[in-house]
């Protein structure tokens, strides 16, 4: 059944922005190429265009320079023309001609969606006959295409765009575009064509006289060269390869991803620096001349994939948009694939670029005139500054970084509040926030008083809700504990205070030089022991600060932590000392070794403070008041001295420190109006 197109519908849907207003005369060039390819000797070829402007001035705004706004544009060529099976071709909606060519049949009308009308002169030969074809194609009416025969004897095809839409003039005007703008935009589209030496000669001019033409060919040598042999690469699941072509851009701003369709560009170029931020600055060539690469992709998976306007690709944008079982890639997937060959590429620039870019930012951040103490944290944080542009401003650096420690500071925030909505204890998910949310909560707060007292906050109050969870079959693990305090088999080497929360136990314990959780004595480097005991917390050395001699052994700090809802009233354990006097026992047989590696003796002198967290019933305190020394405090703890070890132990429950703990830091909460929080 014969069918009709209605194509003025069709032009309304066709989706074309503004910024997008060359793309009718890009059509029109490729159709002008492909007519003097299909001339049986195309070795004198040339295309010509004409650039119109509106006869009178138009001042853009007051005190201006007056400026004549393009309106359209004649484009000249010696191709074959309009023979017949070209004509029929160009009355077929979705023409399959030239389709080897990557044609798609509906280039005129993306024309009339930018343009009110094309008129078309064309001169051929056929038939052993010169004919001319001479008609005009619109939006609103069509003139019927007259054919006659022709007294000139030589080929000569015009196609002129008449009057621009609304929205692309005034986007015109505002721009003030000028001839050398259009010229660069037409090698950027047609770049494959000169690189294989197929495009004919072609000249731009403006129809006033006071613009000189410019021959792209020539201008085309003098901006872009080969700046790396090109290379295939296989990306993801597609069955074929894509291109990578490097070019030199002595013109271009920036480096640029061009992607392509049939020798031709689709859509806009990316900038490189979307997806490699460090990759910004100029390269130079051995003339010392500054240029940009510009990357031209190709491919048949992006031959298939451009749309009928060859404004952009068939493919999902984002992950999330693809279908499983349709689409192979999106367009994100693809561009960090191809960055991170062309990455590979030039590494040693991006990588120069990048310790440049983070040594610059270290120091805009320690500036010991105006330090920006508030981001120090950041520098710990590994890639953290990875998508910050190597040429960022002070002002975008500045918006960067204090967008990061929101970022973060959000991350944390939500990773708490899914904690506090747990109904009871979640192994699983206690464990992930001690090892992950934590550390970096900590981390991120070291040089921030109101962050760091805030972070105490959530702590003691996530603290607070794993206690609340305590059932007779469901017990906080003594692990997940542990990894609150300090990670189990850390030490302080690899785990600097910043990273802990020993303050729950004792703010004093932050400034001590040396820290091991849950590892056998004998792997300590400092200790000259062999023993497989592994206190939960062994503190000790010199203190960071406050220390009259710092290669000596003043202190010995040991921590035990026994599971919540573990039975205390056993052989092993109802001597709460018990253990850690055996630690101690086994410390001062030892020989401790200072910075230099001299030997020195843990003696009966040296100071030595134990601390047990446990569930207390009232049978175990009154078994250790009894028969074990231990006396009764007022909150409920108990303690012991040993005067002639220099020995002080001390029992309490989770509750007990945690309260304490909170104690200590009310008139800061209150002061910072976060003792609700």
């Amino acid at each position: 059944m014969e069918q009709t197109f209605n194509y003025l519908n069709y032009i309304n849907s066709i989706k074309i922005s503004p910024d997008e207003y060359l793309l009718p005369l890009f059509e029109v060039i490729i159709n002008s190429i492909q007519g003097i390819e299909d001339k049986k000797d195309c070795t004198d070829g040339h295309i010509s265009i004409k650039v119109l402007r509106q006869k009178e001035n138009s001042l853009i705004e007051e005190m201006e320079q007056p400026y004549r706004p393009i309106i359209g544009f004649e484009v000249y060529d010696n191709g074959i023309g309009f023979i017949e099976e070209r004509f029929r071709a160009f009355s077929d909606a979705y023409t399959d001609y030239n389709a080897k060519k990557g044609c798609k049949g509906v280039g005129r009308y993306t024309v009339l969606a930018c343009f009110g009308s094309m008129d078309i002169n064309s001169t051929f030969y056929e038939n052993g006959e010169w004919y001319n074809r001479d008609f005009q194609f619109g939006y609103v009416k069509s003139s019927t295409p007259d054919k006659t025969k022709s007294d000139k004897k030589e080929p000569k095809t015009i196609v002129r765009l008449n009057n621009y839409k609304s929205s692309f003039s005034d986007y015109i005007k505002k721009g003030k575009v000028e001839l050398e703008d259009i010229a660069k935009e037409i090698i950027q589209h047609c770049s494959l064509y000169f690189i294989d030496n197929s495009m004919p000669q072609i000249c731009l001019y403006d129809d006033f006289t006071t613009y000189t033409p410019i021959f792209l060919n020539d201008m085309y040598r003098t901006v872009i060269q080969f700046d790396k042999k090109s290379e295939p690469i296989k990306i993801g699941k597609i069955d074929f390869d894509f291109n990578l072509h490097y070019l030199r851009n002595y013109s271009n701003k920036s480096h640029s991803i061009h992607l392509c369709a049939n020798k031709r560009e689709v859509g806009k170029k990316t900038p490189i620096i979307t997806y490699i931020p460090s990759f910004v600055q100029s390269l130079i060539d051995n003339q010392q001349k500054k240029y940009y690469v510009s990357v031209y992709v190709t491919g048949q998976f992006l031959d298939e994939k451009a749309n009928n306007q060859r404004n952009e690709f068939s493919i999902p944008k984002k992950n999330e948009e693809k279908n499983e079982w349709l689409d192979l890639i999106s367009m994100e997937e693809l561009f960090v694939e191809l960055s991170n060959s062309i990455k590979n590429n030039y590494l040693d620039d991006i990588t120069t670029a990048d310790k440049e870019k983070n040594d610059r930012i270290r120091n805009y951040i320690l500036d010991p005139k105006t330090p920006r103490l508030a981001y120090k944290h950041l520098l710990s944080v590994e890639n953290i500054f990875e998508d910050i542009p190597a040429n960022a401003t002070n002002e975008r650096l500045e918006a960067d970084l204090a967008k990061k420690v929101f970022q973060l500071e959000q991350k944390r925030t939500k990773a708490f509040n899914k904690a506090f909505k747990k109904k009871q204890y979640d192994k699983e998910e206690f464990g992930k926030i001690i090892t992950e949310v934590l550390r970096e909560e900590t981390a991120f707060s070291k040089d921030r008083l109101s962050d760091l007292l805030v972070r105490r906050k959530s702590v003691i109050k996530l603290f607070n809700q794993y206690l609340k969870w305590r059932s007779e079959d469901n017990y906080m693990l003594e692990e997940d504990l542990h990894n609150i305090f300090f990670t189990m088999g850390a030490e302080s080497d690899s785990m600097p205070s910043d990273y802990h929360n020993l303050w729950l136990l004792d703010e004093r314990l932050v400034f001590y030089r040396r820290t091991n959780s849950a590892k056998q004595l004998r792997t300590n480097k400092d200790f000259d022991i062999d023993s497989q005991k592994a206190p939960d917390l062994l503190i000790y050395d010199f203190p960071w600060a406050y220390s009259d001699n710092p290669n000596s052994v003043n202190t010995l700090v040991v921590f035990e932590f026994k599971r919540p809802g573990r039975d205390m009233n056993t052989s092993v354990d109802k001597d709460l000392d018990e253990q850690i006097k055996k630690y101690f026992k086994e410390l001062m047989q030892s020989k401790a070794k200072n910075d230099n590696g001299i030997l020195l003796n843990i003696t009966e002198n040296t100071a030595k403070f134990g601390y047990v967290i446990c569930d207390l019933d009232k049978d175990l305190i009154n078994h250790n008041k009894q028969w074990n020394g231990f006396k009764l405090t007022p909150h409920n703890t108990l303690y012991k001295i040993n005067s002639e070890l220099n020995m002080y132990i001390e029992v309490m429950t989770y509750q007990t420190m945690i309260d304490f703990a909170e104690k200590r830091h009310n008139a800061f909460f209150q002061a910072l109006g976060i003792d609700f929080l």
